[in-house]
């Protein structure tokens, strides 16, 4: 396990998982279409991405229901001195429910703890002024303009930190 909260554990994610990471993907069809440009992704997409964040050395990991143990979203990070979160992702059903508050926060007590002393993250421009909002309450500072690269589609997006401890 890398880290629980209250009614939630997260732990890395395993092949057997990627059936439900593709639910939870495709539950989230804004996001799919403002980075990638499509309605839905495929198992053989979850897959490749899967590995690649692997052999880039970031953490792919599912947020499990203490009592049910349904995934309920997945956050992605890399370990370094800064931390990068590139993804947290919370089921379609299951938003609007404080899930992604509580994981964040277990996120930056597990920061924390490791001795980090930023987490740094990217928003895609004209996403979601909800997404933007959300991380500003956390307390993140825009820090510069960035491209990122999805899906070999160049996005404009905002890099943004927070110092911590």
């Amino acid at each position: 396990m890398i880290f629980e909260v209250e009614d939630f554990y997260v732990k890395l994610i395993e092949v057997s998982d990627l059936n439900r990471i593709l639910e939870i993907y495709n539950s989230n069809k804004d996001f799919l279409i403002k980075h990638m440009h499509k309605e839905e992704v495929t198992y053989d997409w979850i897959f490749e991405d899967f590995k690649f964040m692997k052999e880039v050395g970031f953490y792919s990991c599912k947020i499990v229901d203490k009592i049910d143990k349904n995934i309920v979203g997945l956050i992605e990070f890399n370990g370094k001195k800064n931390i990068y979160l590139s993804l947290l992702m919370i089921h379609g059903d299951y938003k609007s429910n404080g899930i992604g508050n509580l994981i964040y926060k277990g996120f930056e007590r597990y920061a924390l703890s490791l001795q980090r002393n930023r987490i740094d993250i990217d928003i895609v421009d004209n996403y979601s002024d909800m997404v933007y909002d959300f991380w500003v309450n956390k307390g993140f500072v825009r820090d510069s303009d960035t491209k990122l690269n999805w899906e070999d589609k160049v996005l404009l997006a905002s890099r943004m930190n927070k110092k911590l401890g």
